[in-house]
């Protein structure tokens, strides 16, 4: 009997060791993408700041990889689903956090907070929160999905941090972010495609009309500093002549994307000023030094990592892990075409990072932290499909 259950373990080995697994190559391509950051964090930074810069981030992308390494030995998706609610209430707390003494302000808000070794950036870790919560209350409430009270409760879950960040912090697109996840989810795993229809026409509407808003009321180039942020960078976005102060960010980027050409002017060489440039604005550094054919190269890959995310969302062994992946899917999408999109003028100038390029602790290690429950999620489908496998031979 003892030599039957060897022999069958051996089996089912042999089988995982044959069988696809989404996660080795989802591990590989986020290195990969990871390394490419580094490359262009020390192509930006080594001139003036030496070293700093880049073993940082090298340091918060080992510590990502333990992420990923424990997501494929423990099943931290079953712990996320209990701590579920704790983890929510958590982060919440930590955005209030930033109205106290521990809130480190910078670029004129408060969006971080001072704790040991590192500045951590609460929004960031409210994000996986809120794909958590939602994720295990859409598990557990399933037999509600075609109830428009129950959307409107996990509308909530996403409102209340969003809310929270753009009074705070003033980051509206953080903020945007969330609800994006959050009317994503629910788009997509509860039955009440009218409502979200009616908001979604009612979103847009919203945001056409406070464009055209300000098109109709230009503020005077000379007083464009008495607006807010967020006006100044709109009107730059819409007249970039008109408002060059207000647009420098944005046009020296379109200058430096499109002085590198095909090919790029070279690692390390820079011919326009990009402020920002190992951070929101990577992505100009990266298409400047290694051409529009370096840009693209880039984007495929992150479409490869997103598709292997999509696979392992499909062949996950039950809904909460489905909902949770996808909901992952949906941030790091978002944040990919929202940054690439700022760097090119095609959306008003924000401040969110490139992820896994980008410098940044917070915003690396929730990625990584992303990545890893995508690891959990998958390994447990493949061990699913190798014992089902090896449970058909043995008929």
């Amino acid at each position: 009997m003892k030599v039957k259950g060897i022999k069958k373990k051996k089996r089912l080995k042999e089988i995982m060791d044959k069988i696809y697994k989404p996660y080795y190559n989802l591990f590989f391509i986020a290195l990969f993408i990871a390394v490419l950051g580094i490359l262009m964090i020390t192509s930006e930074t080594y001139t003036e700041s030496g070293l700093f810069y880049v073993s940082r981030q090298v340091t918060f992308i080992l510590i990502g990889i333990l992420f990923i390494i424990t997501g494929a030995h423990i099943d931290i998706v079953k712990w996320l689903y209990k701590s579920s609610k704790l983890l929510y209430v958590l982060c919440i707390l930590l955005l209030i956090l930033l109205v106290t003494p521990l809130g480190v302000s910078s670029h004129g808000a408060t969006r971080w907070l001072r704790v040991p070794f590192i500045q951590l950036q609460p929004v960031e870790l409210t994000k996986i929160a809120v794909i958590v919560l939602l994720s295990a209350f859409i598990y557990r409430k399933n037999r509600y999905c075609r109830s428009v009270k129950f959307t409107l409760y996990c509308w909530l879950f996403g409102l209340i941090p969003a809310l929270l960040t753009l009074k705070i912090s003033s980051d509206l697109s953080s903020a945007l972010i969330i609800l994006v996840i959050t009317f994503g989810i629910t788009l997509i795993f509860n039955r009440t495609k009218k409502i979200h229809i009616v908001v979604l026409m009612i979103a847009v509407v919203a945001i056409v009309g406070y464009i055209l808003h300000i098109k109709s009321n230009l503020p005077d180039p000379m007083q464009i500093n008495d607006y807010s942020y967020r006006i100044a960078r709109i009107v730059g976005w819409l007249y970039p002549d008109r408002y060059p102060d207000a647009a420098y960010q944005s046009q020296n980027a379109l200058y430096s994307i499109g002085s590198g050409g095909l090919l790029g002017v070279g690692i390390g060489k820079m011919q326009v000023n990009v402020p920002e440039g190992h951070t929101d604005f990577i992505f100009v550094i990266l298409t400047h030094q290694l051409g529009i054919f370096g840009g693209i190269c880039l984007i495929l890959c992150y479409v490869y990592l997103l598709f292997q995310i999509l696979r392992i969302a499909m062949d996950a062994v039950s809904l909460y892990e489905t909902v949770l992946v996808i909901g992952i899917l949906l941030h790091i999408a978002t944040q990919i075409i929202v940054n690439i999109g700022v760097c090119t003028s095609l959306l008003p100038n924000t401040g969110l990072p490139l992820p896994l390029v980008s410098y940044g602790g917070s915003s690396v290690l929730v990625n990584f932290a992303e990545l890893a429950i995508c690891v959990t999620v998958s390994k447990k489908s493949v061990i699913k499909a190798s014992k089902k496998i090896a449970k058909e031979e043995l008929k």
